[in-house]
């Protein structure tokens, strides 16, 4: 017997709810101590936090080629454009769970009759960033189950259970990345079922190089994007060597990936999961709350906002050539 699609959907809320209770329990005692923050408090070094800065550019330049890339069955575009693509994707993302708007979007740069499969292919390309991130978390919690640390005075995230089970998570969406074919015939072939169907028949389309090379480019974007997080945690003073903090900010994009939030909302649960992996660094737990706003206003506010002047701009392109057709339309009429 199946349970009801609304059962399903209470189950997940609560358990998206449970998942917010156990990180505000977690941390709420840390957040508290807002009230008593001065800028004396902080011990700020401006060269790690420039650099973050600086790699947003790369950070967003490696997304632009991983979602040119995705576009080949598509539609061929320039470097620019996807670029454009990829900032206008942001602007709508904040408002939408797992930043679904950007397959809303990024299709805008694209000709009317590509803009679905191109939402497609902006989910394929987001796809190609889950096998890496949940990778790379598993193997931050080998690392810190070696070193014997407990994350949060917790042992179950450092427990070798809990770890086997993210491996076999981690090489069955790898799988399910890589063979996509092999995954359409465990779905059933009804009206329900009909949009997982058609959305693996695309994803067939891309040849094993294409997977390869987004796989790759997702890890080297990981890469950057963790780098720009370490610096800010070092920014900020919080005292941890190179491994152990990119272990730890492994960690805290592991345990975001299993929250659905709008962008709007990953900072809340970006804060609570750095205060929670970073307990063990600092008895300040305001730093790594400081440090993820910087991140997100970095990463996510910043391209946002250059998403929505293109928006803008396009806005004012398409009044101009609405105004140029009611001109000349009228001298036709005349003659």
């Amino acid at each position: 017997m199946k349970p009801h699609p609304t059962l399903k959907k209470i189950i997940k809320i609560v358990l998206v709810i449970a998942f917010y209770i156990g990180l505000y329990l977690l941390t709420k005692d840390h957040f508290e101590q807002f009230g008593e923050l001065t800028t004396d408090n902080i011990n700020v070094r401006w060269l790690p936090l420039v650099f973050a800065l600086v790699l947003a550019g790369p950070n967003w330049l490696l997304e632009a080629v991983k979602w040119r890339i995705s576009l080949s069955p598509v539609e061929k575009v320039s470097f620019g454009r996807a670029f454009v693509g990829v900032l206008k994707g942001i602007t709508p993302s904040l408002f939408t769970p797992n930043r679904v708007g950007e397959a809303l979007g990024r299709p805008s740069v694209l000709q009317h009759g590509h803009r679905f499969s191109g939402g497609l292919a902006t989910a394929y390309c987001g796809l190609s960033q889950m096998p890496v991130m949940m990778l790379m978390g598993v193997l931050s919690c080998v690392y810190f189950a070696w070193r014997d640390i407990e994350i949060s005075h917790s042992t179950f995230l450092t427990s070798w259970w809990f770890i086997a089970i993210g491996f076999v998570c981690t090489v069955l969406m790898t799988a399910f990345y890589m063979f996509p074919k092999y995954t359409i015939p465990f779905v059933k072939n009804s009206d329900k079922s009909d949009g997982i169907r058609r959305k693996l028949n695309f994803f067939c389309h891309y040849t094993y190089n294409e997977r390869f090379r987004l796989m790759l480019m997702s890890l080297v974007r990981f890469m950057v994007y963790s780098l720009q997080n370490y610096l800010t945690i070092i920014g900020l003073g919080i005292e941890i060597d190179f491994v152990d903090g990119m272990m730890s900010v492994f960690l805290i994009y592991a345990l975001m990936s299993f929250v659905p939030r709008p962008a709007l909302a990953e900072l809340g649960v970006r804060c609570s999961a750095s205060v929670m992996v970073l307990k063990e660094y600092t008895s300040d737990f305001r730093l790594p709350t400081i440090s993820s706003i910087i991140l997100w206003t970095i990463n996510l506010l910043l391209p946002a906002v250059c998403g929505g002047v293109f928006y803008l701009i396009k806005k004012k392109e398409r009044g101009n050539e609405k105004k140029v057709e009611e001109k000349f339309g009228d001298v036709e009429n005349v003659f």
